[in-house]
């Protein structure tokens, strides 16, 4: 389908890949002429590669799929060159010109006048646009199409649509037509990237309800004192989380727009207390309001976003999780190792972070913090394993072994006494362990979840103990199916001395060595169990009581 926008001559049939123009050609005003115009891909020419002209307002007149970004009205010679005479258009129209050579394309936007100075294009690597726009009520798809080329695609129901090969070297603008429809309802400013693909959204926000004058929460959004049009805005209950995981780098899918004065006007919302979140590019307000408080609004100031790097610790068969932020709809996706970036979140208003998996399950972890907008912060994980505050400790647990040793209490909340010294409640716990036995062993420890973490990135484990013996740590992966083949795989500290002052004691991955019994030394290295750890012990010996308090794992959230 040939969409030339004036008529060629015959004659340019004949002189379209020659690299000169004919001396009878006239140039004077109306009659602009381009002589021997060179289409280089680096520094190589672009043999003959496709060129169109198209008035820069352009649209297709007939609707049906067409990938080319343009149909060609020339073709350059071997050597890259081609001519145009714009005979039939005024000096003063301004004219899209596109070249393209296979995964290569030139763009850009000239006057009639400009064009007789065009010597040289470079055609740069191709980029492409996705994204989705409302589909008109009525529609069953819409046609999305470039101003100034052929290029044109349909959009599926919910108005996704993919535009696989655009030029890099210009912007561009989409325009969009609905099915059945003659000209654009909606047109959206691109910027393709070479390789790269740029995601779209011209999904119009819900239209709300006008409610009575009085009903509404009104204030102006600014950004250095001057309002902000098109800003958007939503608002979420404090603890909101996404209900999918799928990935979301808005931080909010917006609810509200301003309007030309940069004003917001919706319903009050019921009572209690809400997350309004104003964004408007790299710019944005997010904070925790009563009611009460959004009713007293008047104007809230956007400022620039922060960036949040950090790591969350994965089960065993967990390939990946996402984060959210409470209260937002942005969710990004962990890589293997839970290393996870939000490249745009409110700064100096606490947030909470939450995790799950892609299987919908929440992860326990939660992380409050507050977003530094200065620079990007790798925010080193870690958690209160234990601190024995609580009236209930589930998952935690006594044990002894079965040769005759004892130990007291026989659950862990029974053993909770309150420490003066510490001025906290503490662990405590009293045991007799069998004489000469090498395998005798009294503990209290915690199960991680049925299922096995992957601790490989720990960094240490930190507790506080005091008694009259010595203490150890051990890392575990133990199930009675696994015990009767004797394959539990378990890698503990040496011996630590302590004794009736509490001592700080840190344990690093480097002392995690041992096995139950000393003399089985190096059997079960860290470097075997740490991918597969289900059970975390701290083990009593060599006395009758033992003391725990304030557990710390550091390079581990989970």
């Amino acid at each position: 389908m040939k969409k030339l926008l004036f008529m060629l001559p015959v004659a340019l049939l004949c002189w379209s890949c020659s690299s000169s123009t004919s001396d009878d050609l006239s140039k004077g005003p109306g009659s602009e002429t381009t002589n021997g115009i060179v289409a280089l891909v680096g520094d190589a020419p672009a043999a003959f590669a496709g060129v169109a002209l198209r008035k820069v307002d352009f649209t297709v007149d007939e609707f049906a799929p067409e990938n080319a970004m343009v149909q060609p009205d020339v073709y350059a010679s071997e050597n890259g060159s081609f001519t145009l005479d714009t005979l039939d258009f005024d000096s003063s129209d301004v004219f899209r010109l596109t070249v393209v050579h296979g995964g290569a394309a030139f763009t850009q936007v000239f006057s009639g006048s400009e064009m007789s100075g065009v010597d040289t294009v470079v055609l740069e690597p191709t980029g492409s646009v996705t994204g989705a726009v409302t589909v008109p009520e009525g529609s069953d798809f819409v046609w999305v199409g470039v101003l100034g080329m052929d290029v044109m695609v349909q959009s599926d129901s919910n108005g996704r649509f993919a535009l696989p090969q655009l030029p890099s070297t210009d912007s561009l603008k989409l325009y969009f037509v609905k099915d059945g429809g003659k000209k654009s309802f909606k047109e959206v400013e691109v910027k393709p990237e070479a390789y790269k693909n740029e995601v779209v959204n011209a999904v119009e926000p819900p239209k709300q309800d006008e409610p009575k004058d009085d009903d509404n929460i009104k204030f102006v959004a600014v950004v250095d004192g001057a309002p902000v049009v098109g800003a958007v805005a939503a608002l979420r209950a404090p603890d909101f989380e996404v209900e999918e995981p799928v990935a979301e780098r808005s931080m909010v899918v917006g609810d509200f727009e301003s309007d030309e004065n940069g004003k917001f006007s919706f319903a009050k919302p019921d009572s209690g207390s809400y997350r309004l979140t104003v964004v408007s590019s790299d710019k944005v307000y997010s904070k925790v309001l009563t009611v009460k408080q959004l009713a007293k609004l008047d104007t809230v100031e956007l400022v620039s976003t922060g960036t949040l790097v950090g790591r969350i610790t994965l089960m065993s068969d967990m390939p990946y999780a996402y984060a959210g932020v409470q209260g937002l709809d942005v969710l990004v996706k962990t890589d293997e190792n839970g290393n996870y970036v939000f490249p745009s979140l409110p700064v100096g208003d606490s947030i909470e972070l939450y995790f799950v998996s892609e299987k919908e399950n929440k992860l326990t972890a939660t992380l409050k913090t507050v977003v530094d907008g200065n620079a990007s912060e790798f925010q080193a994980p870690s958690m209160l394993l234990q601190d024995f505050e609580g009236k209930e400790f589930p998952y935690w647990y006594i044990n002894r072994d079965t040769l005759g040793s004892k130990i007291t209490p026989s659950e862990v909340k029974e053993g909770v006494v309150y420490d003066s010294s510490r001025k906290s409640k503490v662990f405590h716990g009293e045991y007799q362990l069998k004489a000469f036995e090498d395998y005798a062993w009294a503990l209290v420890g915690t199960s991680l979840r049925e299922t096995a973490w992957n601790l490989s990135l720990l960094d240490s484990i930190v507790f506080y103990a005091k008694g009259n013996g010595q203490v150890r740590v051990a890392f575990e992966n133990w199930d009675k199916f696994t015990e009767e083949l004797g394959m539990n795989l378990k890698a503990s500290s040496p011996w630590i001395d302590v004794d009736s002052t509490w001592k700080r004691i840190v344990v690093t991955p480097a002392q995690l060595y041992m096995n139950a019994a000393d003399k089985m030394a190096g059997s079960f290295p860290w470097s075997t169990v740490k991918n597969y750890v289900k059970q975390i012990h701290i083990f009593a010996s060599g006395g009758t009581e033992f003391y725990i308090d304030d557990i710390w794992l550091y390079g581990a959230l989970f």
